[in-house]
């Protein structure tokens, strides 16, 4: 790893990417919250808009921190204080509603462990193998194919994956477009970030994104909030990207 975990100077570079974080993801929620409360957009639309925000963030704060460890601890420390603010919140039923939840402790469990996630990646892409461009990459080729995958699903999905070990309710149509749509993203990130040829790119981009499909497909309810950008970061270190 590059540096110690406790290094001079982290407390600053941590107030920092909280700073960040709050900057960014307040004005959103406010933003989405305002659009839900003056239109009529569809739940699963604003369920994926927050989930935009929510994965958008890691990005974010990659970008602005100087090392991993203030990533990874600011999202352990996110994860740690809304957790229990969820969890009382969850009491009054206008939480549900505003913020369409499935499940009672279905929005703090998945928020949970996200930030875990988040916490996790960086600390592997960037703390191990000195690729902050990974985290962010396989963070957001799952983030954006998820978001494809439920928007093409669930209004245009005709043919349901009745396959071993899964749960029967996704489609094709949603697996096609999560793998195409992190395909893109994977190629616009690194295309962006001045690596390789487009056809080298190509070439690894394709299995990562195929990865990441398949993970989501097989992964049981809300774990592919874990599964699938491990799986992404995996191919796309093993593909040396």
């Amino acid at each position: 790893m590059n540096e110690p975990l406790f290094y001079p100077g982290i407390t600053a570079d941590i107030l920092h990417c909280l700073q960040v974080f709050l900057l960014y993801i307040i004005p959103c929620v406010i933003i989405l919250l305002l659009i839900r409360g003056l239109t009529h957009i569809p739940q699963y639309v604003f369920r994926k808009c927050l989930h935009l925000v929510a994965f958008t963030c890691v990005t974010i704060m990659i970008s602005a921190a100087r090392s991993w460890q203030a990533v990874s601890l600011v999202s352990v420390m996110i994860a740690l204080v809304i957790y229990p603010i969820l969890y009382y919140a969850e009491r009054y039923p206008q939480y549900s509603t505003l913020f369409v939840e499935k499940r009672p402790g279905e929005i703090r469990r998945s928020l949970l462990f996200l930030f875990f996630m988040f916490a996790f990646v960086t600390a592997l892409a960037w703390g191990v193998f000195d690729r902050p461009d990974a985290a962010a990459a396989s963070v957001l080729m799952w983030g954006t194919g998820d978001a494809a995958a439920a928007l093409t699903g669930i209004p245009f999905g005709r043919h349901k994956v009745h396959l071993r070990h899964t749960d029967g309710k996704k489609s094709w149509e949603g697996t096609c477009a999560m793998f195409l749509m992190s395909l893109c993203t994977g190629l616009i990130f690194y295309c962006m970030y001045g690596h390789e040829r487009f056809g080298i790119l190509l070439l690894r981009i394709i299995p990562a994104a195929l990865c990441g499909a398949l993970c989501e497909l097989f992964s049981p309810g809300e774990y592919d909030t874990v599964t699938v950008p491990l799986a992404i970061l995996i191919v796309l270190l093993v593909m040396n990207i």
